[in-house]
């Protein structure tokens, strides 16, 4: 019997994260795959539509939303933390968690909305668009360029060991180093070709996508 059930589109970078941590604490998930074009039963289940959602373990409601269930993960079983338990550390780990979400992911949103109907083709924009893609293509490389600093003197973006940070950030970053891989979407596509991260301009932050990727495999 798996330790989890949530409920997921799948490709989604936030049912990633959720994977990513089970396969950290040695979990089990058995997950519900969701029509993308039908989310009857998750708002029966949840009273929305956002996914993941997940099935409480406690018995409780259910757990919308990426961060709700990492949360969830940790306090329900502790061994192998994803926050750290300083708790100055474990508040800087949520300050790198809301600025990833609030920050880093308005430039590729914006591409993805801007390029998608295109094809991905930015020369078919009007100048305007044009400037607005390389701005924030920009924008993407150089959140890639604090990233690689973060990794100077760590093996992961929150510090020596794996922990929250390298879950929230992995699951859209692993598609700047690896391609799109299949992921449904837009932005995959946008996040290889605009935030790439390229093995000789960020060899720190390459090598860790490979290291990160390797446990989500195992």
């Amino acid at each position: 019997m798996a330790d989890l059930r949530v409920h997921r589109i799948v490709g989604s970078p936030y049912a990633g994260r959720v994977a990513l941590a089970a396969a950290h604490k040695h979990l089990t998930v058995a997950w519900v795959d969701v029509d993308p074009d039908d989310r009857r039963a998750v708002r029966r289940l949840s009273g929305q539509d956002r996914v993941p959602v997940a099935e409480a373990p406690d018995g409780g409601p259910p757990l919308v939303g990426s961060m709700a269930i990492l949360r969830a993960l940790d306090d329900h079983w502790p061994t192998r933390p994803l926050w750290p338990t300083d708790p100055g550390d474990a508040a800087l780990a949520d300050l790198f968690a809301r600025r990833f979400d609030d920050v880093w992911h308005g430039p590729a949103q914006r591409l993805a909305e801007l390029l998608a109907p295109v094809g991905h083709d930015r020369d078919a924009l009007p100048d305007r668009w044009r400037r607005a893609v390389d701005d924030d293509a920009a924008r993407l490389q150089r959140w890639n360029d604090r990233l690689e600093e973060r990794l100077l003197d760590a093996d992961h973006l929150g510090g020596p060991t794996f922990g929250i940070c390298d879950v929230v950030a992995h699951p859209f970053l692993r598609h700047g180093a690896l391609g799109p891989d299949g992921a449904p979407g837009a932005l995959p596509i946008v996040l290889h070709r605009h935030g790439t991260i390229d093995r000789a301009a960020h060899p720190r932050l390459h090598a860790w996508v490979r290291r990160v990727e390797d446990l989500h495999a195992a």
